[in-house]
């Protein structure tokens, strides 16, 4: 039986930019997820990569991403919009 999509979830993360990779580096005591991204934080490069790197873990279109809060900070509320079950269940849990 396929996963019912729901309305909305949200993520908090803290992104590291100029990192030698893109990769999630683990969970911060605050229940943020600690994502390092290979672009630099300039002209909303590190913002397109994160959005890609999180389509890419959960297999969903990049438009179904948005950054809801703190796009010119490190700390971020992640939206994913039209998310099922399944696809959530592949960000790695605290």
């Amino acid at each position: 039986m396929p996963s019912s999509p729901t309305s909305q979830h949200i993520l908090s993360v803290k992104v590291l930019p100029n990192a030698s990779r893109s990769e999630i580096a683990g969970w911060l005591e605050d229940g943020s997820l600690k994502i390092r991204i290979q672009s630099p934080p300039q002209d909303g490069k590190a913002n397109k990569a994160l959005i890609a790197f999180l389509a890419k873990e959960t297999g969903v279109s990049k438009n179904q991403i948005s950054i809801a809060r703190g796009e010119t900070s490190r700390q971020k509320l992640i939206a994913f919009e039209r998310l099922s079950s399944s696809q959530w269940q592949r960000l790695p849990r605290p």
